[in-house]
């Protein structure tokens, strides 16, 4: 018995969806986690954008690249010690850290325009031991287009921006840990 135009029809847009794969939303074409993401409050941006690569200077002395830690996630969460919305966000920044720690995933805490030791005052004082780095001069945040802070950006594990959110937020919520964890988890996409 042969199928009926509108059986086919079906069958053929079923394939076509299932052959998207996980990654990508069948209806919208967009990336799985987008909408995850813009729940959450992010903004999640049309086309992944490439950043140039640039260096960072970890708080401790030395330096490193934001190439350094392509394949993993990256969140890179820009604030400064006087920055009230900063310093309430950081405690659920520090459950982040312990509850994603050994996974494909990066925090990357920048301080704009202050010195080594006033953040490495302030972070003593806190207890916190997630990964600082400072920006003494601030060009990291201009080159990101920060106009406030803190502002957070993620990257996936070819380097590339996805998303931002602009102020202070949770970072321990079980939604965006998850999500993160699921990001860091996936194998990367092929890169283009």
């Amino acid at each position: 018995m042969r199928p009926r135009p509108t059986q086919s029809l079906a069958l053929a847009l079923l394939v076509l969806a299932l052959g998207t794969g996980p990654a990508l939303n069948a209806q919208t074409s967009r990336p799985a986690y987008a909408s995850r993401l813009e729940a959450l409050g992010f903004q999640v941006f049309k086309t992944p954008r490439a950043i140039k690569d640039f260096s960072l200077k970890p708080l401790g002395g030395g330096e490193t690249r934001l190439s350094a830690f392509k394949g993993k996630i990256v969140v890179l969460n820009f604030w400064a010690t006087w920055c009230p919305p900063c310093k309430e966000e950081m405690p659920s920044i520090q459950t982040f850290w312990q509850k994603t720690k050994g996974k494909a995933l990066e925090l990357v805490a920048v301080s704009e325009g202050e010195s080594p030791s006033t953040v490495s005052s302030f972070v003593k004082a806190k207890g916190y031991t997630y990964p600082f780095y400072v920006d003494e001069a601030g060009s990291l945040g201009t080159m990101f287009g920060v106009q406030g802070i803190p502002t957070t950006f993620i990257f996936d594990k070819n380097g590339l921006a996805i998303a931002r959110v602009v102020g202070g937020r949770s970072y321990d919520t079980p939604e965006l840990i998850a999500l993160l964890s699921e990001l860091a988890d996936a194998p990367a996409s092929p890169s283009k």
